[in-house]
């Protein structure tokens, strides 16, 4: 568990910061406010998706980026304090030969060969590792005496592929005799499971199938003891609907809507009565979610649609901050407030 006066500073110390979570419950945002926040506080931010996912180009499309978001990072708004990368499979291939034969040239001759290519595809753990080979590339690359890129954040797919994922280094390395990749696998490993380069982040949103799901993965990567957790970001927590003092009238509206034959005002007290049983719903997972997982929590207010830019992104971020130092009432965000 992270300690301190404040949690997410010493998330952000770390090489690789490794975020997973449900379909849809907005971890690529959540990626990207960090990126933001680290960018304003002097760091270096990388994003990293994974191949097929290309989310982070249209997040940062209207804030500065100026070309496709590739294998190789680019910066992706217009002060150039916040790259990303979407990793190839291809590419990744050569990466890792080059890594080993030391010409890239060589490596594309190499990955050219058709039989290679076959192989390549058919073996099995193939396209895990070189992907995870390329973001120890990413962690161990260096300019001017200091690492490239701090933190890299790697949006990971859902649940079930960040778990095949994550658990491929452990896996192959048990099968593998001594050899190049075994050396290979014995470093990811390494990196992966390391608390003071690597950090395991779960997002998840304040609804009963995401909360479930986030505690079925803490729990099993909790037993596994493999990577190394961060934090649990809790996204689109909504703010307060009800007041404490217009509760305490909902009865009395109610009955004088019912005796005067209101169906307006009717309609308004089942409103109010939904919005509360809503913010008792959410206080109540994310109690349990404090319950059971013992790892600092961070809640996120929603994002409007019209502060999805780079201002926005670095509000989200720094109201993670400020959770993670100091939990509010879940259901009193005002992302103005966090500014």
């Amino acid at each position: 568990m992270l300690s301190g006066p404040d949690p997410l500073r010493h998330l952000l110390d770390r090489r690789l910061l490794l975020f997973t979570g449900k379909g849809g419950v907005g971890k690529s945002t959540v990626v990207a406010a960090l990126a933001a926040e680290a960018a304003a506080r002097g760091l270096r931010p990388l994003i990293v998706e994974l191949g097929h996912r290309a989310t982070m180009q249209g997040i940062f499309a209207d804030m500065g980026a100026t070309q496709p978001i590739g294998h190789e990072p680019v910066p992706v708004t217009a002060d150039r304090t916040i790259w990303a990368a979407n990793l190839d499979f291809e590419a990744a291939i050569v990466d890792y030969v080059a890594d080993q034969v030391k010409l890239r040239s060589v490596a594309r001759t190499i990955v050219g060969n058709r039989a290679l290519q076959g192989l390549f595809r058919a073996a099995p753990a193939v396209r895990e590792i070189v992907m995870l080979n390329k973001l120890r590339l990413f962690e161990r690359a260096v300019t001017r005496g200091r690492p490239t890129w701090g933190p890299i954040l790697v949006d990971l797919d859902a649940t079930g592929h960040a778990l095949m994922l994550l658990e491929m280094p452990r896996v192959v390395g048990e099968l593998l005799a001594d050899g190049p990749l075994r050396g290979l696998v014995d470093a990811l490993t390494g990196l992966f499971t390391d608390p003071a380069r690597t950090l395991l982040n779960l997002v998840t949103l304040p609804a009963e199938i995401p909360v479930q799901e986030t505690l079925e993965l803490y729990h099993r990567l909790r037993r596994e003891r493999g990577v190394p957790f961060g934090a649990l970001f809790v996204n689109n927590v909504p703010a307060s609907a009800i007041d404490g003092e217009l509760r305490s009238y909902l009865p009395e509206l109610a009955g004088l809507a019912a005796r005067e034959g209101l169906p307006d005002l009717s309609a308004d007290v089942l409103l109010a009565e939904q919005a509360i049983a809503r913010d008792e719903l959410v206080l109540t997972l994310i109690a349990q979610m404090q319950h059971e997982v013992d790892l600092p929590l961070a809640l996120l207010p929603r994002l409007a649609p019209h502060e999805f830019d780079i201002p926005g992104l670095r509000r989200l971020g720094r109201a993670a901050l400020s959770s993670l130092a100091a939990p509010p009432s879940p259901v009193q965000w005002d992302i103005q407030e966090q500014a």
